[in-house]
């Protein structure tokens, strides 16, 4: 039935298509520069509509419109100039060079719109900037190119994503951004970044509101390349790169065996130490490495086809051993322009990622590796890896890492098709319709080891399967049309995804043969675990109404309703998110006249909106169960299975909504050299999505989720930018800032309860084994930002034997001790006086773009920095202090009365007994979490450094070469800080209580992968 009336509303549809074009006539011509030579790919456009065509490589067109059209020729980097047809159907049209950036479109929701017109908050980044970044995830590439959007690309591993938060923290669970491509929602992680035309990100409520419920950590809207002119263009990029790691050096032989003497001196006494080992296990660990990349594409376009066909390989070595990451994939885009009023086209995209990644038991990754001793061997002198030594019960990290094996494989296919169709009265329809499918595998062989001390005989196997397809269907009606002065543009659309997962995960020991098969022996055991999920499904109604009076004043409107029929239960499922927003266009006024001598454009605007995040496991609201085994309940009962409840359900819980004002100030100035955007936010969430934690006296170790708190996050961002040309030189400059406060105003009610999390780890997930055992190193509470240091203040080192025995730490404390502050001024030094002793969230988050040309040269800084910012120094303690029975480095050496030292301005690192003996930190100096470790955290860092040729086009014509660049580049050159850690650039650490980064930023752990510098070659040819 469905069927039958559609096919006759599809006919009427296209009849009424048809009419409406009859009365066209084709209108030819050619768009010329200042010069006189054509401009290929100028738009001309029917004014009112989104009708239009591209110019050939010689500016040449053809059009078809009807007489009293109005065409529209605008090319970027030029005026725009409008022509009304009328009898005419040959026009020569010679644009003029124009220095605005205001007249630049830029994508948002279902839609474009200029630069000049927009009344939300949006940053753009151009492609061409990117392209040439040693990165694979478009997240990193924009790394200080926005103001308000803080990126830290805090590891240096391969194929690891960086953190991005877009203005503030906004909740416990906080939203990743959502990324458009080309329309349709997708991974970010996985797009070619020399297929990119165009970055938007929208930053504010109103200009995320249209997507709703997944805005809430912000848009990043990527349109990718079309093809353009009629020739062919071939384009061939290639860079190969040496990267260097960050690294700690340990101690060597010589100075762990002094340190010995004094802290454990029975340890060697009496043995010939000459004949130890003395083994660099930083060397045997890390090295150098490298990183190439390939893009090959062909683009092109025709009156009625426009199309980009391009492939890429790219291949980054780790640092560390048996690491790496090799990433290809190939995508098409084609649109396809059936007549004046139906146009159809697709993009189809493929990836395939394989890891290495670092694996084993006793084989994770440290920087430096402080649970070793240089007098233990790689390997024996029989060839068997090497064992422990006297006095270290440690393992071989080397031989840990031999020991086990690992291949990670991610296949993504994304695939979408649209069909546009222009109607009468100025309506627009299309549909898209988008499929995804991604696979992820990892095989785990885990081999028996024997370092002495450590060891297992036994081996197992681990195999992980995850399988996720998503069908996307989306319908848009889009009204444009102006009346005189007026300009309407209004869309209304219906969404649909619909998402299913299926992974399983299982586990066999005593494996048969050291592979990836499963083969069983008489000891095999098998553990299998696994989930299987048809049904999610979002269903989704949205409009906008955008209404313009003669480019002077903006209002627009939208509204969505979404509804998540996995993670909210019966009658929360749905969520409204409105919003608003105005503008006001200043330099068109004519009392602005006067002030345009300096000022070329000015708009204000201002907006409101609310946004939602779902950002939780499904099927919270209801029971569900694990079953545990087979149990009978008495002698000679049968065996039933056993059902233990997973967590308590909660079906009242909800959309977590984020309420948002913004309002700001665009504007060009000096003839349009220079260029400034400002913007005042206030952004609050409510009915915080909060894993509320339940005492295990109940029997349930899983928190309870519900819907208690809010967060607000206020601040200001800044653009500021300067072009010009003098001479040959060109140059464009652009500073960006960020300046952000966040705020917990309620957590659950009980405005005294707090959260601890982080630890100083050494190995993730075990807070018992560090040098600082078992202590939470941050604390969330209301009326304070998310993740505070939390600890001892201390208030520099006690000068005098004399001054410790009258302090709170008497009969402890020694000179050269940390004094801690007497907080609740008992005159003890407890738990109690433990308080804030920093803050990780920055006060500003900025970046520095700088690009000059002069002939064929060019050259591009990009800085970004952060200011207002404390870290928490992790490494600090075990690289000053021998820890458990492993080695430090030569900063110990350092320590008040060490080895001869008189008082310095590091703290004393023990007591000689009497007895010749040494007791270790008695005043915990360097095991407690203290104010010591935590240092201003703030740097200005030279993040990408290129500098190009671009040959001269007569060089190239004898070679039918169209264009070619060769560069170098340099990414992570220097760092101006004071922070003494390998480098400032920190995110967050592993999260004991589930909270990802949101509460532990700035926790500079050991078991960090080494941030690196790449140098790298390259050259960009087409044809």
């Amino acid at each position: 039935m469905k069927r039958l009336i559609q096919l006759p509303l599809l006919l009427l549809l296209l009849v009424l298509g048809v009419a409406a074009h009859a009365q066209n006539k084709t209108v030819t011509g050619k768009v010329l520069d200042e010069k006189g030579t054509g401009l290929p790919g100028a738009s001309i456009l029917i004014k009112g509509t989104s009708n239009g065509v591209a110019t050939q490589p010689n500016g040449s067109f053809s059009i078809s419109a009807p007489n009293n059209a109005t065409l529209v020729f605008s090319f970027i980097g030029y005026k725009s100039q409008e022509i009304q047809i009328g009898n005419q159907s040959d026009f020569t049209v010679r644009l003029q060079p124009s220095n605005t950036t205001m007249d630049e479109l830029v994508v948002i929701g279902y839609g474009a719109q200029k630069k000049k017109d927009l009344t939300g908050s949006v940053g753009s980044v151009k492609g061409d900037a990117i392209k040439n970044v040693p990165a694979t995830n478009v997240t990193e590439a924009i790394q200080g190119r926005v103001a308000g959007v803080e990126v830290v690309k805090n590891s240096g591993e391969p194929g690891a994503a960086p953190s991005i938060i877009i203005r503030g923290l906004s909740s416990l669970n906080q939203p990743q951004p959502l990324y458009i491509v080309d329309g349709v929602r997708t991974s970010g992680d996985n797009i070619n970044i020399q297929d990119i035309a165009t970055v938007d990100i929208l930053k504010d409520a109103s200009a995320a509101a249209i997507y709703g419920s997944a805005a809430a950590g912000g848009v990043i809207v990527i349109t990718t390349k079309r093809g353009q002119g009629a020739k062919p263009v071939i384009n061939l990029n290639a860079r190969y790169g040496i990267t260097k790691p960050k690294l700690v050096k340990l101690m060597d032989k010589q100075g762990f065996l002094d340190l010995m003497k004094i802290v454990r001196p029975t340890l060697y006494a009496g043995m010939n130490t000459d004949t130890l080992p003395n083994t660099n296990w930083v060397d045997a660990l890390y090295g150098d490495a490298s990183e190439q990349n390939y893009n090959l594409s062909i683009a092109g376009s025709t009156p009625s086809v426009n199309y980009l066909f391009s492939g890429f390989y790219n291949k980054q070595d780790g640092i560390y051993i048996k690491n790496s990451s090799d990433i290809a994939g190939a995508r098409i885009n084609t649109d396809y322009k059936i007549n004046d009023w139906l146009k159809i086209g697709e993009q189809v995209y493929f990836t395939s990622r394989k890891t290495i990644p670092p694996v084993g038991s006793e084989a994770q990754l440290h920087n430096a590796p402080f649970r070793t001793v240089p007098t233990m061997a790689i390997y024996e002198k029989d060839g068997t890896y090497g064992r422990s030594p006297i006095g270290f019960a440690g393992p071989n990290p080397f031989g840990a890492a031999m020991a086990a094996k690992a291949e990670n494989f991610k296949q993504n296919f994304q695939g979408n098709v649209y069909g546009e169709v222009k109607l009468p009265f100025h309506l627009t329809f299309k549909t898209t319709y988008g499929y995804s499918y991604y696979q992820e595998t990892q095989d785990m062989y885990q081999g028996p080891y024997n370092f002495g001390e450590v060891k297992n005989p036994s081996n197992f196997l681990n195999k992980l399967y995850y399988q996720n397809r998503q069908v996307y269907s989306n319908y848009l009606l889009t009204y444009d049309q102006t009346f005189g002065k007026h300009q309407i543009t209004a869309l209304a659309g219906y969404e649909q995804i619909t998402n299913k997962s299926n992974n399983i995960n299982v586990t066999e020991s005593n494996v048969g043969l050291p592979t990836y098969s499963f083969i069983q022996t008489s000891g095999t055991a098998f553990t299998v675990n696994g989930v299987n999920d048809p049904n999610g499904l979002i269903k989704s109604f949205f409009g906008r109404l955008n209404y313009n009076y003669a480019g002077k004043y903006y209002i627009s409107g939208s509204i969505r309703r979404d509804a998540n029929f996995t993670v909210f239960g019966p009658g929360k499922q749905a969520g409204v998110f409105p919003a608003a927003s105005a503008g006001w266009n200043i330099s068109e006024e004519k009392f602005f006249e006067p002030a345009k001598k300096i000022v070329d454009n000015l708009k204000i605007r201002g907006s409101y909106g609310t946004l939602g995040n779902s950002n939780i496991p499904a099927y919270l609201f209801l029971s569900t169960y694990n079953q545990v085994g087979m149990q009978n309940y008495f002698p000679g009962a049968p065996a039933v299975i056993a059902n233990n409840i997973n967590f308590i359900p909660n079906p009242n819980i909800h959309w977590e909504t984020l309420h948002e004002t913004n309002i700001g100030i665009d504007g060009e100035a000096l003839r349009n050299r220079m260029y400034f955007s400002i913007d005042w936010y206030d952004k609050t969430t409510k009915e915080m999505l909060y894993a509320l934690p339940i005492s295990t006296s109940s029997g349930i170790t899983s928190a309870y989720y519900t819907n208690i708190g809010s967060v607000r996050n206020r601040g200001i961002e800044l653009m500021l930018g300067y072009k010009d040309k003098v001479g040959e030189l060109g140059y464009d400059v652009t500073f960006t800032a960020g300046f952000n406060k966040n705020k917990v105003l309620n957590l659950d009610n009980i405005n005294s309860n707090y959260i601890l999390d982080g630890y100083n780890y050494y190995s993730n997930g075990d807070p018992g084994f560090s040098v600082m055992p078992g202590q939470n190193v941050t604390i969330t509470k209301v009326g304070a930002p998310f993740g505070q240091f939390y600890g001892f203040k201390t208030l520099g080192l006690f000068k005098s034997d004399e001054e410790a025995n009258k302090s709170a730490q008497k009969g402890v404390a020694r000179a050269g001790d940390l004094i801690f502050e007497d907080v609740t001024g008992d005159g003890k030094i407890t738990d109690e006086d433990r308080t804030v002793i920093g803050d990780p969230n920055p006060d500003m988050v900025y970046g520095i773009n700088l690009r000059f040309t002069y002939k064929g040269f060019d050259i591009a800084m990009l800085f970004n920095g952060v200011a207002g910012v404390d870290l928490f120094n992790g490494v600090k303690a075990y690289s000053m202090y021998p820890f458990a029975d492993g080695n430090t480095t030569n900063k110990v050496w350092g320590a008040s009365f060490l080895n001869g030292n008189d008082l310095t301005d590091q703290p004393r690192l023990g007591v000689q007994n009497p007895n010749g003996t040494f007791t270790l930190d008695p005043n915990k100096n360097y095991t407690t979490v203290n104010s010591y470790f935590v240092e201003n955290g703030n740097y200005l860092k030279l993040k990408n450094l290129q500098i190009g040729y671009n040959f001269n086009h007569k060089l190239l014509e004898r070679a039918k070469i169209s264009s070619a660049r060769v560069f170098l580049m340099a990414n992570n050159l220097f760092t101006i800080t004071r922070y003494t850690g390998l480098d400032p650039e920190v995110g967050g650490a592993f999260s004991a209580r589930s909270f990802g980064a949101v509460t532990t930023r700035g926790l500079d752990a050991v078991s960090q992968y080494p941030q690196t510098r790449i140098f790298s070659i390259g050259v960009d040819l087409s044809f």
